[in-house]
């Protein structure tokens, strides 16, 4: 039975994040998550209560996800910072990509809702401050606190690529979104780095 009850928890967590992916977290509905998680509404509200809470904890799976990851990638002693900060922001990129709807639910609350409080805020935090400490350990003799704004600018503009990821392009359709365009983005927000130090 307890096994049958967290299958049926996993499945409706999972069609959560699917469907936000898929529609975005403002058309969210719990009738949605139901149907995509072949479960009924009165199971969503057993487990989770609210779709609050539903929508919370699929969140925090998913930007824990992330931060594993990138705390993975920063701690990798055999790369270089020059590649721990390339990898860590193609991860990024490509997941924002690959991930839009997630993407945009955390970095609307950061962003837009300016929660900083929010799990999506510290695990952002943590991941650039993980990044920062690396940087640093790697650039000694440079000043901290420059490096910091150099590492915060990069950062900036990365989250609003990511938050906006078609603005500034003339067509969505045109692009040549995938694979090698998310390493080209990597290899062009960290050579932003490298010019400004």
């Amino acid at each position: 039975m307890i096994e049958k009850e967290s299958s049926t928890q996993e499945a409706i967590l999972l069609a959560t994040i699917d469907c936000i992916n898929e529609n975005g977290i403002e058309n969210l509905t719990t009738r949605m998550i139901a149907e995509k998680a072949g479960a009924n509404i009165a199971s969503i509200n057993y487990y989770f209560r609210t779709k609050e809470i539903l929508v919370n904890q699929a969140l925090e799976i998913t930007i824990k996800h992330m931060l594993e990851d990138v705390i993975e990638t920063i701690e990798n002693e055999s790369l270089d910072f020059r590649d721990v900060l390339r990898d860590v922001i193609y991860y990024l990129i490509s997941g924002a990509y690959n991930n839009m709807g997630i993407s945009d639910a955390h970095l609307y609350r950061l962003v837009v809702d300016k929660d900083y409080d929010s799990i999506s805020a510290q695990s952002f935090l943590a991941a650039f401050n993980s990044v920062l400490k690396r940087c640093l350990e790697t650039f000694p003799d440079q000043d901290s606190n420059r490096l910091r704004r150099i590492l915060a600018s990069v950062f900036s503009a990365l989250m609003f690529m990511m938050l906006t990821p078609f603005y500034f392009q003339p067509q969505k359709e045109n692009l040549p979104i995938g694979e090698t365009y998310y390493q080209e983005m990597a290899d062009h927000f960290t050579e932003m780095f490298y010019a400004m130090i």
